[in-house]
Parts: structure tokens; C-alpha cells; sequence
């Protein structure tokens, strides 16, 4: 078995985890031309599947390849993470870090967020601790020279926050942040799965089993954006954190988070940082959007009861590192 996973790891340097069936853990490897340039690692992925070429030949394999791809073709090393509340300037901040050189940024990536749900359906931590490694090695394969390494997470990934820094001890990470009416408000014209009742394990929310959805959506929404900011403050006083607030962006890239990860820009490198700033990061060539909405009926009421507190810590947590 040993041999075969060696030959089949060598016979993998070439390819890219694109997507991990949760419900055995199989992954399928594409073919990957271009680099993670979109909003969402999904858009390239989805892109890459389609291509003739990946039709046909797409490949499957057990998790237990990532380790033996590892030992024969370790990936780059992470640079910085980015975990975040949801609808607060993360993937502004993912798309400004992606116009550095020889960098790789993975925008929410599937595979990962399989590998945390097998752990929420029991997977032992210590296997799960060794797929992350193996399963971001394998996504951080240096194709033209790349030497850094970024991953945005999906907003209720911080909730195995601990997990993934056992998985990756001492790699800087930011915990990006936003008055929570704003948050609410957009996932009211605009619902995301990380907020939707049956998405995410209940327990995280303090709602018994089976009651998610008898929740109004706002208040289920509430104790979600909840438990993100209190997991995040949980790890506050950890040397390897830092938090960014959604007001102080673009500015805070280039004033806090570049010096935070230890990067240094050079001006061509800002300018093109300065350009994605100027669009929606969520749509490249479209004008960032301004103003208004309606609001689910009982968002002031939600917002007071459970996320003033988290948000005045975050506030207090950000103002320690400005």
C-alpha cells in the first residue's frame, strides 16, 4: 500500500484537490491552469472542472494520498490566515493580498471546509490536524515560483479555531470584523450558508437539537455572528492574532496587515492593490455598492441582545493592535 500511495503521489504533482466528497472523504483532483486569481477558490475550481481535459481525466483519491504528496512535494508554507465575521471586507482583503508576486491565495477553499465538517461528524482531531496539513500542502503546490501563501476561511471556520492552530502553530492570523447592524443587514438582502439555520452544528448557537429552524432567521443569524466573534476574541491574547475592522480598510493592508505578515510591498505591487480596492472584491469590475436596505423586522432587537458586547470587545481588541 505504501509503494502504491508513493507512486501515486508522484503521479499527483502536477494536479490540484478541487473538491472532498464529505461523505467519505474521497477528493477530486483537477488540472489547474491558472492561478487563484478569482474572488472564490470555487469560481477557478468550477472553471478547471469544466475544461475538456479534466472531463475526462479527473482524478480520485483517498485522503491518504495528501500525506504521502506532502513527503514527495511539500507545498509552500502558510504566510497568514484571514478568518472573519462574514460580510465584512474579508475578501477585499483576499483579493488585495493576491496582487503580490509569486503568492497564493485561497479564497474559502472546499476541500478545507470538507476536512472541518468530517471533524464536526466525529473524525478524530488528531486525523483531521494531519489531512489540513496534507490537504494544504497539496493546494499550496508552487506552480511558477510562488513563495507565499494566504488562506481566507470560511466565517464559521473560526469557530475550530484552536483545531487549525495546532494544525499550524504559530502562523500569524487576522479576524476581520464590522458593525454587526451592517452584517445583518446584508445577510437580510442576501442570506449566506454560514448564518442559515442548518448549515453549521447548532450546539455552536446554544439552540437545541432540531429547534434551528423554529429560530427566526435573524435571530438564528445573530447567535451565529455571535459565536464567530466570541470564538475569535477567545484567542485574543495570542501573540500570532491581530483584528481588523471593516471601516479601516483598504488603508489598514498596507498600514497594519502587510507589516503583521511580515510582507513587504513594492509600489507596483500597492498600485495594483489600490486598483482592486477601487471595485467590489466580490465582482471585479463592479462599482462597489452603497447604501440602503431593508432589515429583517427584529434586527435591532438581535443585534443589542447578542452582538453589541462581541463587537465593543472586537473594537477594543483592534484599537490594542492599531
Amino acid at each position: 500500500m505504501g509503494a502504491a500511495l508513493d507512486s501515486l503521489a508522484a503521479a499527483l504533482r502536477a494536479w490540484t484537490p478541487v473538491h472532498v466528497r464529505v461523505s467519505s472523504g474521497e477528493i477530486a483532483w483537477a488540472f489547474v491552469d491558472e492561478p487563484f486569481i478569482q474572488p472564490f477558490f470555487e469560481q477557478t475550481a468550477q472553471r478547471a472542472m469544466q475544461h475538456p481535459f479534466n472531463l475526462a481525466f479527473s482524478r480520485r483519491t483517498p485522503l491518504a494520498a495528501l500525506d504521502a504528496l506532502a513527503a514527495d512535494s511539500p507545498g509552500v508554507a502558510p504566510t497568514g490566515f484571514i478568518f472573519h465575521m462574514s460580510r465584512c471586507g474579508s475578501t477585499l482583503i483576499a483579493q488585495m493580498l493576491a496582487q503580490l508576486s509569486r503568492v497564493i491565495v485561497l479564497s474559502e477553499p472546499q476541500p478545507l471546509d470538507a476536512l472541518l465538517r468530517l471533524r464536526r461528524g466525529g473524525a478524530d482531531d488528531a486525523a483531521v490536524v494531519g489531512w489540513l496539513r496534507g490537504m494544504t500542502s497539496a493546494l499550496a503546490q508552487p506552480r511558477n515560483g510562488e513563495q507565499r501563501l494566504f488562506i481566507k476561511f470560511h466565517a464559521w471556520h473560526v469557530l475550530e479555531l484552536p483545531l487549525i492552530r495546532r494544525a499550524f502553530p504559530g502562523v500569524p492570523w487576522v479576524f476581520v470584523f464590522r458593525e454587526p447592524r451592517a452584517v445583518l443587514r446584508s445577510h437580510e438582502r442576501m442570506p449566506g450558508a454560514d448564518v442559515t439555520a442548518g448549515m453549521v452544528d447548532a450546539p455552536d448557537l446554544a439552540i437545541g437539537a432540531g429547534a434551528a429552524d423554529a429560530v427566526p432567521p435573524e435571530e438564528h443569524a445573530a447567535r451565529m455572528l455571535a459565536a464567530f466573534c466570541e470564538a475569535a476574541l477567545a484567542e485574543k491574547d495570542s501573540d500570532a492574532c491581530a483584528f481588523a475592522e471593516y471601516g479601516d480598510l483598504p488603508q489598514s493592508v498596507f498600514a497594519k496587515l502587510l507589516p503583521f505578515f511580515g510582507v513587504a510591498a513594492s509600489g507596483e505591487e500597492r498600485e495594483r492593490m489600490r486598483d482592486v480596492a477601487r471595485r467590489d472584491a466580490k465582482g471585479p469590475g463592479i462599482s462597489v455598492p452603497r447604501g440602503g436596505g431593508c432589515a429583517w423586522p427584529g434586527i435591532e432587537r438581535v443585534a443589542a441582545r447578542c452582538l453589541d458586547g462581541p463587537y465593543a470587545a472586537l473594537v477594543a481588541a483592534s484599537a490594542r493592535w492599531r
